[in-house]
């Protein structure tokens, strides 16, 4: 069982803030989405980024970065070259099954998520305004 993060803590930064409360609702189910299409390794990516949001004094340009790349493994979106392309889970994917709808709708809320953080960039360079607007399946 995974941890909860600690959410009601006062933190300085809105865009850490946001993620957290994201993680802590949708953690479980994003580490078993990553699970699903790219077995031990996605998931093990999953906890290794909950794990650095939970010590993070505010959300970073790396921790942006692997909140894209998760997007873009959950969106089965191969051509990120961090991604590796010899994936050998998601093919076996139904698109009628219920995990492919539960990996759509987890896909668009960390496409909010990483709009929302964008929004809240001061500077407005944040990797999560860098994603081409895209339609929900």
């Amino acid at each position: 069982m995974l941890r909860k993060f600690p959410t009601k803590t006062l933190s300085a930064d809105l865009q850490l803030a946001a993620v957290r409360a994201h993680f802590d609702k949708h953690g479980s189910a994003l580490c078993n989405a990553a699970g699903l299409i790219d077995g031990d390794a996605g998931a093990a990516r999953v906890l290794r980024l909950m794990s650095g949001l939970r010590e993070a004094a505010r959300l970073g340009r790396a921790a942006r970065r692997r909140l894209v790349d998760l997007h873009r493994l959950l969106s089965l979106d191969l051509l990120g070259n961090s991604l590796d392309p010899e994936l050998s889970y998601w093919p076996l994917l139904d698109p009628a099954s219920p995990e492919v709808e539960e990996l759509c709708l987890l896909s668009d809320r960390l496409y909010d998520l990483l709009v929302e953080i964008g929004e809240l960039d001061e500077d407005r360079d944040a990797l999560a305004l860098a994603l081409p607007a895209q339609d929900a399946a």
